[in-house]
């Protein structure tokens, strides 16, 4: 948190100015300055600090490391969306439920983050991740599908397959998920909320996915 230092040049400027000093209620106020106020009769107003922005929810991004598409996201990703955290796999299932794991852990933690993963199929991983408490997985079919999943479902991590969706379809499905709205829909809230969900995550047997 940034709180600003009052000195005493930083009053005498102010009185030449204002003909009064106004001092923000979190500012840090030196002895000398203290000293000067005691000593005059400047009219002394308190100003309220406004609130620090709140930080963006955390942003997760999953990949193969190897796979070239991965590869040309990231540093993009990195540019564009500050504190993005990329988790990578290493080409198999087990690397890539393990960074699934981490991440559902997360977004269970703080519904409002969100995660984005970037497979050849994606059914094993959506079945998985949604074992997980208050992490809503879905794979993208089609672009325009995308406000739907955020604005209807809720959904907090999205699912890119390789094999049906071209680099500039996932650079912009990302950028549109990392930032749009995210809400679900009363009658489908009222539906989740009558659900019993797993308190622990389940394996790829245990939802009826092979490998």
């Amino acid at each position: 948190m940034t709180r600003p230092l009052v000195t005493v040049k930083t009053l005498i400027a102010q009185t030449r100015q204002r003909g009064a000093v106004e001092l923000p209620d979190n500012a840090l106020v030196t002895p000398a300055a203290r000293d000067w106020l005691s000593g005059t009769r400047v009219s002394v107003r308190r100003v309220h600090a406004p609130p620090e922005p709140a930080a963006a929810p955390e942003r997760y991004f999953l990949g193969d490391a190897a796979q070239p598409v991965v590869q040309t996201l990231v540093p993009g990703l990195h540019r564009r969306h500050a504190g993005l955290k990329f988790v990578p796999c290493h080409g198999n299932m087990a690397g890539l439920l393990a960074a699934l794991r981490e991440t559902c852990a997360a977004l269970s933690a703080a519904p409002e983050r969100r995660a984005v993963v970037v497979v050849r199929e994606g059914a094993s991983i959506s079945c998985v991740a949604n074992k997980y408490p208050r992490v809503r997985a879905a794979i993208l079919g089609q672009r325009s599908d995308l406000l739907m999943l955020l604005r209807e479902l809720g959904v907090n991590l999205l699912i890119l397959e390789r094999e049906r969706t071209s680099l500039q379809q996932m650079r912009a499905a990302i950028d549109s998920f990392f930032t749009g709205p995210c809400s679900v829909a009363p009658v489908i809230e009222a539906a989740l909320a009558g659900l019993a969900l797993a308190a622990q995550p389940g394996g790829l047997e245990a939802c009826g996915c092979k490998k």
